[in-house]
């Protein structure tokens, strides 16, 4: 019973933020099939993620950075940009590139932001059903929630440029390299940021400021349907 109840808290924040997106989106709404889709991909590359990261020793790079997270800040930080950050938003990005990009329905600057956020839902939650083993009570739920957020809002960045670049013709590849790196610095100082409690209000004015620009974006594209 407890197994169900943690799972349906990690599951209810997936249902209230594809909710909102596909509101956000509801002017020209993307199919549901489309969607459901996309948050499967979002499963299957966080399960890849998670594979990829076990390889990490083989190359001298720690799979798990906890040790660096103790005392030597300065790893950590770049192991935050260069591994964390980059790695997570590569594989989110996989899917979105080789499936999503190819939908017929993909005809908006905006679906990239939408697509991309729905693909980083389905990796958020099967992070956190990941991490059932290590967290439990709130700090569980709370990872439930923000999780989906955080992961949805860097993945918005190169899910805009590379949907602006499809639908006006431009070169894809600079796109998604600017999108990418961009995200990926954004999620490496966001996750190195929440370590700290004094830097957490940082990392907190981050998210936030993406999220505004993510809002007016949306607004920007809803009003040219209506």
């Amino acid at each position: 019973m407890t197994v169900w109840i943690i799972l349906s808290g990690i599951i209810a924040p997936a249902v209230f933020w594809s909710g909102y997106f596909y509101y956000k989106d509801r002017f020209q709404p993307e199919p549901i099939r489309n969607l459901g889709l996309t948050y499967i991909l979002g499963l299957i590359a966080a399960y890849a993620c998670v594979k990829f990261f076990k390889l990490l020793p083989f190359i001298g790079i720690p799979d798990d950075p906890s040790a660096l997270m103790e005392s030597h800040g300065l790893q950590f930080f770049f192991y935050s940009l260069g591994v964390i950050g980059l790695v997570e938003e590569f594989f989110k990005f996989l899917p979105f590139l080789i499936v999503i990009l190819r939908l017929r329905a993909f005809d908006e600057q905006i679906d990239g932001i939408i697509y991309a956020s729905t693909v980083a839902l389905g990796f958020a939650s099967f992070e956190n059903i990941y991490y059932l083993a290590y967290l439990e009570g709130f700090e569980l739920f709370g990872r439930a929630f923000a999780s989906p957020l955080t992961h949805t809002i860097f993945s918005s960045i190169w899910g805009y440029t590379v949907g602006k670049a499809r639908i006006q013709r431009k070169s894809l590849f600079k796109a998604s390299l600017i999108g990418i790196l961009i995200s990926a610095c954004a999620h490496g100082i966001f996750d190195f940021f929440t370590l700290s409690s004094t830097l957490r209000v940082i990392a907190s004015l981050l998210i936030l400021a993406i999220w505004i620009w993510r809002i007016k974006v949306m607004e920007s594209e809803g009003k040219k349907k209506k």
